[in-house]
C-alpha cells in the first residue's frame, strides 16, 4: 500500500529542474557549510519497470559512502500498510455516494477493467485509493520495482540505517489538503481516459530515464500543475524536510533518496540548501 501511495504522489509531483546551472542529474552531492563529509539526494520515481532503473556502480557507492538512509517514510517499519489503510477511510462517506448513479457505473466498470478488482472493494476509502492503484497499472509491465526499495536492501545488507523524512500520518495529511470533489473529478477522469493517462505515464518515465531535468520541467509546466496543489504537495513538505535533512547530514554522512518532484524549482530542496550555504552539485551516475 506505500507502493499505491507513493506511486500517486510521484506521479503528480515529479518536477525536476536545476535553476542555476541547468545540468541533468538526478543525484546530487551536498558539501560545505561545515560539513565533515559529503551527502547525497537522489530523485526517484517511485514505481517503474524493472528494466527501467538501474542501481549504477557509481550510485551505489555514493549511497555506501554515507551511513544511513532516508526515504520519504521509514520503509523499514513493519505495519505501515494497515496504518495507511486505516487513515484513508472515510467516516460519513462512501465512495459511491460521492458519484452520480451513471457516473458511478461508468468509473465502476473501468475499474474492474484496468485493476481487475471491484470498486466496490474500496467504496469506504477517499478517491485517492483507488486513483493510486489505477496509477500502478498505467505502468506498463510486468514485472515493477520501488527505486526506494532497491537501496533499502543494499542499505540492510551494508548495516546503514533506515530512517524517514515524514510520518504516514503527514503524508495523508497532504494529500487530504485536496478537496474530495477535485479527487473524485480526477478519478473520474483518469479511468474514463485511461489510455491518456497511460501515454502520460510513459512520457514520464522516458524523460526522467534520460535524466533531463530541462525537459522534464518543461512537459509538468505544460500540464498546469495548480498554485494551491503545489504549495501543499510540494513546497510545505520541502521545507519542513530541510531542517531534518541538515540535522541529519549534521549528525552523519546520509543518503537521501525522495520524489524527484521535491528536487527542483525555487523551493525545491536543491534551492533551499543552497540558501542555506550548502554546495549542491549533480553528479554523473
Amino acid at each position: 500500500m506505500k507502493k499505491w501511495c507513493c506511486a500517486l504522489m510521484m506521479a503528480m509531483c515529479w518536477l525536476v529542474t536545476d535553476a542555476q546551472s541547468g545540468v541533468s542529474s538526478l543525484l546530487w552531492q551536498v558539501s560545505g557549510n561545515g560539513l565533515q563529509q559529503p551527502s547525497y539526494l537522489f530523485g526517484t520515481f517511485h514505481i517503474v519497470c524493472k528494466d527501467d532503473f538501474q542501481i549504477t556502480d557509481t550510485l551505489q557507492q555514493k549511497l555506501l559512502s554515507t551511513r544511513q538512509l532516508y526515504g520519504e517514510l521509514d520503509m523499514d517499519t513493519p505495519g505501515q500498510e494497515m496504518q495507511l489503510a486505516l487513515k484513508m477511510m472515510m467516516k460519513d462517506k462512501t465512495l459511491q455516494q460521492l458519484f452520480s448513479p451513471a457516473d458511478y457505473k461508468q468509473v465502476s466498470d473501468s475499474f474492474q477493467r484496468i485493476t481487475g478488482m471491484p470498486l466496490a472493494m474500496f467504496n469506504n476509502f477517499i478517491p485517492f485509493v483507488p486513483m493510486s492503484l489505477a496509477v500502478l497499472n498505467s505502468v506498463a509491465c510486468a514485472e515493477k520495482l520501488q527505486p526506494e526499495t532497491e537501496f533499502m536492501k543494499i542499505a540492510k545488507q551494508h548495516q546503514l540505517e533506515v530512517l524517514g523524512l515524514e510520518t504516514i500520518q503527514d503524508q495523508v495529511d497532504a494529500i487530504n489538503t485536496q478537496p474530495i470533489d477535485s479527487m473524485v473529478l480526477q478519478l473520474k477522469n483518469m479511468l474514463l481516459n485511461f489510455d491518456s493517462s497511460k501515454q502520460s505515464m510513459q512520457e514520464m518515465i522516458t524523460m526522467y530515464k534520460k535524466r533531463n531535468i530541462d525537459t522534464i520541467y518543461g512537459y509538468m509546466k505544460s500540464k498546469g500543475v495548480g498554485a494551491e496543489f503545489e504549495t501543499e504537495l510540494l513546497i510545505k513538505r520541502n521545507r519542513r524536510w530541510v531542517p531534518l535533512i541538515e540535522k541529519a547530514m549534521t549528525d552523519k554522512p546520509s543518503f537521501f533518496a525522495v520524489g524527484a518532484g521535491h528536487l527542483g524549482g525555487p523551493e525545491g530542496v536543491v534551492s533551499l540548501l543552497r540558501k542555506q550555504g550548502y554546495q549542491v552539485s549533480p553528479v554523473s551516475y
